[in-house]
């Protein structure tokens, strides 16, 4: 059995500097430490926030109950999976504050084991099987809930259940082995940035359930499996090789994979758990933050509205004017009032409210995270997805404020931005590459490259956009936002933009 110590062995390259970054180290005797959790799609979130939590309640509070497996699904999973197989789960996840002289490495160790599914399928079902398993999570990002029953996986998963492709496959198959065992089904525990994520992972599952006509293991999926929905919180970029530099450098760690993220997090989380969960009241003070409710919808809509929104919104703008890092845009005057404009003057008055949380104060902070510069977030990372993103983080708010009679001018932007950004090439003209299935499966590149008509049946995609399509005040505005840009550019279309906006009712 290989012990902690070897694998730090391995790790640490210099143990002086290790020391001089005051390097937090595991604490516990790892090899008693059992899988309570199964994580599919381990990812540099994940690994920030889920995995932390894990080795804080292991290691300041000695609950070793909740270790956890990971799972990595699909075909580009396999990268990490030969890291975290080589490092046996070890990892160092360091913190990086607006100071660059406040930084925090602590080699997580609550990932016990990772399994590649298309290698060994198997293995994987048979710890999803596992008695030990209580809570099964995944970070499949917002497109992955957009469940399409003929395509070809989901297909070969319907007619393969012992070696699904999916994560609906793995989970569902999983839940109707326990069923026929007798053995008590797993919480199903979303992580990921969907509003009412916990109702989002329940309709996928119970769909594809549906799919295999088997009444029995729908029924007990719909009366004995729980989906708790949860608001999660913690920006981090994806690791680059600088990432991998500075980790030797400056912490002395040899680490193939390391985690750079921001000092913030925050979960909240409903309180439905089937088969038992952590003790996550131990963690409810700062810096963790996580709470326990039974109503977690309106932390959800503050965070999705707020933060994901202007984080989706200035990122499409900021990458048009030629900005790299998220921090780079923000340092952008203009871009800070705009902003900072959409989220009091649009976002803010929507939003239901939120027990415990000062708004304006919560405000001020999203500003100061999207400003550190030693958070090396990309624009183009958070440009992703884009067709998933809006219909949850910025449709709704625009709806609202259509309903009350007012001009959603910044949001108007903010959609204009994207479907220039569509349009496939940047102010420089150098090519955009758009990572982005939904878009590319609904041919919205092409649709954008017609400019102002473009705009117009975009917003008609009601996949999308719902019934803004049928809106001439926002279509018209939307249309000039995407005129603009191509005439006078991003950073004139935005001060005009700025000088130009209407007093809200």
């Amino acid at each position: 059995m290989t012990t902690t110590k070897t694998i730090l062995n391995q790790l640490i390259i210099d143990k002086s500097k290790c020391e001089a970054a005051r390097t937090h180290l595991p604490s516990f005797d790892r090899n008693q430490l059992k899988h309570g959790i199964v994580h599919l799609s381990v990812g540099n979130f994940h690994r920030s926030h889920l995995a932390y939590y894990m080795d804080i309640l292991a290691s300041e509070h000695n609950q070793t109950d909740w270790g956890i497996v990971g799972i990595g699904v699909r075909s580009f999973d396999k990268p990490m999976s030969t890291v975290m197989k080589a490092q046996h789960g070890l990892y160092a996840l360091v913190t990086k504050s607006a100071d660059e002289n406040d930084v925090n490495v602590r080699i997580i160790s609550s990932l016990i084991d990772y399994i590649f599914a298309p290698d060994e399928p198997e293995n994987a079902l048979a710890v999803l099987l596992h008695p030990d398993t209580k809570i099964v999570s995944m970070t499949i990002t917002e497109s992955g809930y957009d469940l399409d029953m003929n395509n070809v996986d989901i297909q070969h998963d319907l007619k393969n259940s012992d070696k699904p492709k999916t994560v609906f496959g793995f989970i569902v198959h999983a839940l109707d082995a326990r069923r026929r065992a007798n053995e008590k089904p797993f919480t199903v525990m979303s992580c990921d940035n969907v509003q009412q994520n916990g109702e989002v992972t329940k309709r996928c599952i119970l769909q594809f359930a549906k799919g295999l006509n088997n009444p029995q293991l729908t029924e007990y999926i719909e009366t004995q499996v729980t989906f708790p929905s949860a608001m999660v919180d913690r920006i981090t970029p994806g690791t680059t090789d600088a990432d991998r530099e500075y980790v030797r450098s400056r912490c002395g760690i040899a680490d193939g994979w390391p985690v750079i993220t921001e000092p913030f997090v925050q979960w909240v989380i409903e309180d439905s758990f089937c088969n038992g969960r952590p003790p996550l009241e131990l963690l409810s003070s700062s810096p963790y933050n996580v709470l326990l409710t039974e109503h977690v919808e309106a932390y959800e809509c503050m965070k999705m509205r707020l933060l994901n929104a202007s984080h989706t919104s200035m990122c499409y703008l900021g990458y048009l004017m030629g900005y790299t890092y998220i921090h780079e845009i923000m340092l952008d005057k203009q871009i800070e009032i705009y902003i900072e404009q959409l989220m009091n003057i649009e976002v803010t008055p929507t939003l239901p409210p939120v027990p415990g949380i000062d708004l304006e104060n919560y405000k001020r902070t999203l500003i100061e995270r999207f400003s550190n510069p030693h958070i090396k977030d990309t624009a183009l990372r958070v440009c992703m997805d884009g067709a998933s993103k809006f219909p949850k983080f910025l449709v709704p708010t625009i709806v609202e404020q259509l309903k009350r009679g007012n001009n959603p001018h910044f949001c108007a932007l903010s959609v204009g931005a994207w479907i220039r950004y569509l349009g496939g090439y940047d102010e420089q003209n150098k090519p955009i590459v758009l990572q982005d299935a939904l878009a590319v499966e609904l041919k919205l590149s092409e649709l954008a490259a017609k400019t102002k008509p473009g705009a117009k049946q975009i917003l008609s995609i009601s996949q999308i956009f719902a019934t803004l399509g049928e809106n001439p005040q926002f279509i018209e505005a939307v249309e000039r936002v995407v005129q603009l840009l191509y005439e006078i550019g991003s950073k004139e279309t935005l001060k005009r933009w700025i000088k130009e906006a209407p007093t809200q009712k």
